[in-house]
């Protein structure tokens, strides 16, 4: 009941999701805890309202894994406008003072990559040290199933582990030793860990618990909504080759049929960077509208100021929501 109170008053009024109250509830008995729950969930409070009952006079600290510094950089933004403070560790931003201040609390939460929790030795004095160890309240590791795809890489070899690194490109530097990361996050305080997935398998997490030295005796798992029924999946038997991408002739209606503000919000993954290209070209085809894809976007120039940026950035979110590739 106090976690719900608590909760609400801290939100302006707004209640905690059940599920959100009973991860808390496992983590303030000192559980690890495994939340599986789909995007939009509201995953991310759940640190926030555990925190929010740690005692303020020990600047408890919440340590968080994520596979991408763009990942990192956002929830940074979203910490602060909820009054945290937060630093994403990059190796552009880690170094000695950063490190003396996140030992002495200065942060209440702290971002970084697998990369730097792993290979730096600066982060090494300060996760191991008696002051942090102490500071420490919660270590959650965001998108956890990304622990599974690290222990593939590493018990992969020759072209098959090569494959599996190029088809997970955009996950940060990627390093076999990457599938050890659960033995490392064994060596701390008696800090309950918080794994939060949107995409698990079964035997996705299987993996993740033997990874992590843990069993179903030592880890609450709670399952939420996995599914997101406002996505639809469409699928179409192909007639043309992969390469060509032709068959988003037959998906996507020309202009005069469908204005774009009628477009239906769509993302397009091609196989390979390379193929982006090829895809706009055929989406130019399909809308009638031949060489758009080649027009510049000059929406945003190095002298712009913070609020440009940030009004750029929102207007581009709203073109790569209707064409995003990979």
């Amino acid at each position: 009941m106090e976690i719900a109170t608590q909760a609400k008053r801290f939100y302006s009024g707004q209640e905690a999701k059940q599920l959100q109250i009973e991860a808390v509830a496992s983590l303030v008995q000192g559980q690890n805890t495994f939340l599986l729950a789909g995007t939009g969930f509201g995953k991310s409070r759940i640190s926030e309202i555990y925190f929010n009952l740690l005692p303020s006079s020990a600047s408890p600290v919440v340590l968080v894994l994520n596979p991408l510094d763009a990942l990192g950089d956002n929830q940074v933004e979203e910490k602060k406008k909820s009054n945290f403070t937060a630093i994403n560790l990059t190796k552009l931003t880690f170094n000695k003072q950063v490190a003396e201040e996140i030992k002495s609390g200065v942060y209440n939460f702290v971002y970084l990559s697998p990369e730097i929790f792993m290979n730096n030795k600066m982060w090494d004095l300060v996760y191991f040290s008696l002051e942090f160890q102490r500071r420490l309240g919660l270590v959650v590791v965001d998108e956890a199933h990304m622990i599974y795809v690290w222990g593939l890489v590493e018990s992969s070899h020759g072209k098959k582990s090569f494959s599996i690194i190029i088809r997970h490109q955009d996950f940060s530097i990627f390093r076999p030793c990457y599938g050890k990361i659960g033995i490392h996050l064994q060596c701390r305080n008696k800090a309950p860990i918080l794994l939060l997935s949107a995409t698990c398998r079964p035997i996705a997490v299987d993996s993740i618990l033997r990874s992590m030295k843990l069993t179903t005796k030592l880890i609450n798992i709670i399952r939420g909504e996995l599914t997101r029924p406002e996505i639809r999946i469409i699928r179409i038997t192909m007639s043309k080759s992969l390469k060509s991408n032709l068959d988003l002739l037959d998906v996507f209606a020309p202009r005069d049929e469908t204005p774009d503000k009628d477009m239906i919000p769509t993302l397009i993954y091609s196989g390979t960077r390379a193929r982006t290209l090829t895809v706009l070209e055929v989406l130019d085809i399909a809308r009638g509208t031949p060489g758009a894809c080649l027009d510049p976007c000059n929406l945003f120039r190095g002298g712009s100021t913070h609020a440009q940026e940030t009004k750029t950035r929102k207007k581009l979110s709203k073109v790569t929501l209707k064409r995003s590739f990979r």
